[in-house]
């Protein structure tokens, strides 16, 4: 009878414990998650350099190697730029910058085929000597962003295109080529806007405008395939399409001549006298550390510790196929209001945030990463570590699309906004949270959904999203490294290689 009982709590609580493990880590097919409308997850794979096909380029060897300069403190940033236009001039190749402190003022830009790096494992420090008025290193062109010219035209007949999918069917395919650019583009309505809900912002009794009627909502891609009037696209949408509320069409164009594979990576890059807190109003303060300029392709950052900024990495519109990884951000002092500076601002598309994380003082607001008014989809955020405890992880304004955040430990909100700002209203649509253990808020606009899978460990989530498997970790751990998998690109194991767990 002792034997039966002790035999019985042992399967007891094996079972107990075996069942705890699977809530634990519900495996989740993701491929099969699907809204009402018939929209499926945006594919976040196509985020990064190279539509991250291929990791980044491995850097063992170098071009030219900058010395010391004959006194400490001497400016190196002419002598920078120098090395860089040369290695331009001559077809591309690496700077090496000289391990040790050296003294730098802003303004230094990067050309296509060009990458910029330091000695040892962080072992160069840039220090500006004064506070930047223009970002330290831009990547690509300077100045104001030159337009595409727009080509062939015609409208999309579908009278609903989900998030997800990959084909649209236009009244007319005849004008279009298979490897052309394009904009999914759609001009904004009034009935769009007030089936969202934006069209009575008011804030302290002043109307507000969400996004003004006309204003042309744009989704850069490429034409894969044509079968008639079937339009197959090389990104599967990340924004959905309703006839009932908008006259989507495909616009073919031709973008100025793309700056592309510049890289900086393996720095220290420090302001002096602190540019962190600073206003945003002020002239001087508030220029990225690394800015990635309109019209840049194929680049990235990483490996950068910045210190001192108030703004540390910028992603300007029409900027695509970017990757930020392996940075530390050191905020080291809060700011005075309430208008809060962003960390990463992203304005472009296609860009991978990987493995970056915020450190410095614990009350120093910031957004950790921002995405703009109209920021196109798909982008990604994966383990982006912050170490405050008030910072926010959150689409800033006015109906961005196709953002995923993923096992990071910032305060995550994807939601109405509502009158902040000059009415910010909507602030994104077709995001996804996954894995996210700390305080998610995330909502649904009324014609689009948002999903937070995994989310909430710490406390319940909020919103009116759609939630799936609150309160629990599930597989897999990386929703970006699966989708990468199912699209059979496998060089990627960066999941496996931090934490020693699958993918």
């Amino acid at each position: 009878m002792t034997f039966t009982f002790i035999a019985l709590l042992w399967f007891t609580i094996q079972v107990a414990q075996t069942s705890q493990l699977a809530i634990r880590d519900p495996e989740i097919d993701w491929a099969s998650i699907v809204s009402s409308h018939g929209d499926h997850f945006p594919d976040f794979s196509y985020s990064g350099y190279n539509n991250s096909d291929t990791s980044l380029p491995t850097i063992n060897h170098h071009d030219i190697v900058l010395s010391l300069p004959r006194k400490v403190t001497d400016d190196i940033a002419p002598a920078i730029q120098e090395a860089i236009d040369t290695v331009w001039e001559n077809g591309g190749g690496v700077v090496r910058l000289p391990p040790g402190k050296l003294y730098i003022t802003a303004g230094m830009q990067l050309r296509s085929s060009v990458v910029v790096t330091g000695t040892g494992d962080r072992g160069t420090t840039l220090i500006l000597k004064r506070r930047p008025s223009k970002a330290v290193f831009t990547l690509g062109r300077l100045g104001v962003a030159p337009k595409a010219d727009f080509g062939f035209r015609s409208k999309i007949a579908d009278a609903y295109v989900p998030i997800g999918a990959s084909t649209v069917t236009v009244i007319n395919g005849t004008g279009f080529a298979v490897g052309q650019h394009i904009y999914v583009s759609r001009a904004v309505t009034e009935s769009w806007i007030r089936a969202n809900g934006m069209s009575d912002l008011v804030r302290n009794g002043d109307p507000q405008q969400w996004i003004p009627v006309g204003k042309q909502i744009m989704a850069p891609n490429t034409i894969k395939a044509i079968n008639g009037n079937k339009i197959t696209l090389k990104i599967p949408l990340a924004d959905n399409l309703d006839l009932a509320y908008m006259r989507a069409e495909v616009r073919a164009y031709t973008p100025p001549e793309l700056t592309s594979e510049m890289g900086i990576e393996n720095l220290r890059i420090e302001v002096r006298d602190t540019c962190s807190g600073t206003p945003l109003d002020n002239t001087t303060c508030n220029y990225a550390a690394v800015k990635f300029a309109s019209w840049t392709v194929d680049s990235w950052a990483s490996g950068l510790t910045l210190t001192g900024f108030n703004k540390f990495f910028e992603i300007q519109r029409d900027a695509s196929r970017i990757t930020i990884q392996d940075s530390t951000m050191d905020r080291n002092k809060d700011i005075d209001g309430s208008a809060l500076p962003s960390d990463i601002m992203i304005r472009g598309s296609q860009v991978l945030i990987q493995d970056c994380d915020q450190v410095g003082l614990d009350s120093a607001r910031s957004f950790s990463v921002l995405t703009d008014s109209l920021t196109p989809g798909p982008n990604t955020v994966t383990r982006y570590t912050t170490e405050s405890s008030v910072q926010t992880l959150e689409p800033h304004e006015r109906w961005s699309w196709g953002l995923l955040v993923e096992e990071s430990s910032a305060i995550t909100k994807f939601k109405n906004r509502g009158n902040m700002g000059t009415g910010h209203g909507w602030t994104m649509n077709a995001g996804v949270g996954w894995n996210l253990p700390n305080d998610v808020d995330f909502s649904s606009p009324p014609l689009g959904v948002n999903w937070c899978v995994g989310c909430g460990r710490q406390n319940e989530p909020r919103g009116n999203a759609t939630f799936i498997q609150s309160g629990h970790q599930v597989r897999p751990r990386s929703l970006f490294a699966a989708q990468l998998k199912a699209r059979g690109v496998q060089w990627y194991h960066r999941r496996e290689d931090k934490n020693g767990s699958d993918q």
